[in-house]
């Protein structure tokens, strides 16, 4: 069977000409689909007159099964690409995967005109493999875990999926994908996981509706081997996709000394952690030194006591100190991540976040407002009170652009606040001066420059970093 696998071109992230990040997700369901002939197509990489080379494309394959994967701001995206495949390859069933497919199961699938045939939740290799099956009359399609389908009655749900059990699954295809330029800078870049999900409890995030609350591993021995298959494929840089690599900071320290043994340490490497798993093993950030590590994303959220004690995150400010300074003496610079738009900030809560990214010397901040995501504990939290501002149009759910209100700011306020002081913040001498990112890498300084110019027309707009592809 003729199977393509799309990933959509929506590219919302402010450091979007510093980085481009493939679709690891499909190479691993193309790695399980053995016997197929399976093609995946990252749109972000060919982001203009997208709707002029998909039908092209379709023409010339000729697909039988489409996979669509998206999260929920590239959902208008994926209704059009769904569109486009519907009339350029009629002959093909149409899937839909991912986090909004699984968050979102319930409104998606509360209409008959549904763009999609199909709908897979949770982890998609093996009902992947099932509906490929079912769709060759080799099964029902009740038989396939975690699939939704409709007949003349609706659709129906079945049970999920028992989580795949981690060594049993074969190293990514990646050969499979028609397009493969990603990028960090000027680097080639490509992913790799490690483990897959989470068992803390934060009420902003949508990981435990995707896995529910647990961890997972792959051997060490089946990373080094990927590893190596990517050192083989000449790329320069990594990004280790992990949902919380720092759950388990032994094995992590571990990994790093492996990549030091098996001489991978010529590959770039870029991860994000948690603060407290970062600095809960001492030996780790100096084995991360030596393995390479050029960038941690510190998810750090907040530095206000009220505000981690929302996010169900307790007191790590002294931790957020400690991990900062110990990466930045190591010389590996930090990105770190805050949230501001909480219910109770006002100008100076969220001013006090940016002041705080400076004090701490942050290489690269990365502040978000709260986003009522499907599927999250904050967003029945927030629409009980009132202070979402949006609940539809989902586009513009990327972080960068506000969604809700605080009890003391309206959405527009919160808006141009935040942009005014990420202006002052990345046009600011010591973004460029000291700056371990902009020091350490060729034209860091320029990309950022360019980029920042997307908060002068935010400041106008309101909708700072929206995706600029082009069906």
């Amino acid at each position: 069977m003729k199977i393509l696998l799309l990933a959509m071109p929506d590219a919302a992230n402010n450091f979007n000409r510093v980085i481009k990040v493939p679709n690891l997700g499909l190479c691993s369901l193309a790695a399980q689909l053995t016997g197929h002939e399976v093609r995946i197509v990252d749109l972000v990489l060919v982001h203009k007159e997208i709707s002029r080379w998909l039908t092209t494309f379709l023409s010339e394959f000729r697909p039988e099964l489409i996979g669509v994967s998206s999260m929920s701001f590239q959902y208008q995206s994926a209704q059009t690409v769904m569109s486009i495949c519907r009339e350029h390859a009629p002959q093909a069933k149409i899937v839909l995967g991912g986090y909004h497919a699984t968050l979102a199961r319930t409104e998606l699938t509360s209409s008959a005109s549904a763009p999609f045939d199909y709908l897979i939740r949770g982890e998609g290799e093996s009902a992947m493999v099932a509906l490929v099956e079912a769709v060759q009359g080799k099964r029902s399609l009740a038989e396939v875990p975690s699939l939704s389908w409709a007949d003349e009655n609706g659709f129906h749900h079945n049970q999920p999926a028992e989580l795949v059990e981690m060594g049993h699954l074969p190293l990514p295809a990646r050969e499979a994908r028609v397009l493969d330029d990603f990028r960090y800078l000027d680097r080639k870049l490509d992913c790799v996981e490690t483990s897959r999900g989470c068992t803390m409890t934060c009420t902003f995030c949508s990981i435990t509706g995707m896995y529910g609350a647990n961890f997972r591993c792959h051997t060490l021995e089946r990373v080094i081997a990927d590893l190596k298959e990517l050192k083989r494929r000449g790329t320069e840089s990594v990004l280790i996709v992990d949902d919380n690599i720092t759950l388990d900071p032994p094995r992590f320290r571990r990994l790093a000394e492996a990549i030091v043994e098996n001489g991978l340490n010529s590959m770039e490497y870029l991860v994000q952690a948690s603060v407290a798993g970062i600095v809960a093993d001492p030996e780790l950030i100096p084995a991360l030194a030596r393995a390479n590590f050029g960038l941690v994303f510190l998810g750090i959220e907040s530095v206000l006591p009220k505000n981690l004690s929302l996010f169900q995150k307790g007191d790590i400010t002294k931790k957020t100190e400690e991990a900062v300074r110990r990466l930045r003496e190591h010389g590996i610079g930090v990105m770190g991540g805050f949230i501001i738009g909480n219910p109770d900030d006002d100008v100076d809560d969220v001013r006090a976040i940016f002041r705080a990214s400076k004090r701490l010397r942050i290489d690269l901040p990365y502040v978000q407002c709260v986003t009522p995501y499907p599927g999250t504990q904050i967003r029945e939290e927030l629409l009980q009170e009132g202070l979402v501002t949006n609940t539809d149009d989902l586009s513009r759910y990327t972080g960068f652009m506000c969604n809700v209100r605080t009890r003391h700011l309206t959405q527009k306020q919160l808006n141009r606040i935040m942009n005014w002081e990420n202006l002052k913040t990345f046009f600011s001498p010591g973004m460029f001066i000291g700056n371990y990112f902009v020091k350490r890498r060729e034209k860091a300084a320029l990309k950022v420059m360019l980029n920042n110019l997307d908060l002068i027309r935010g400041w106008f707009t309101g909708d700072q970093f929206r995706s600029r592809h082009r069906f």
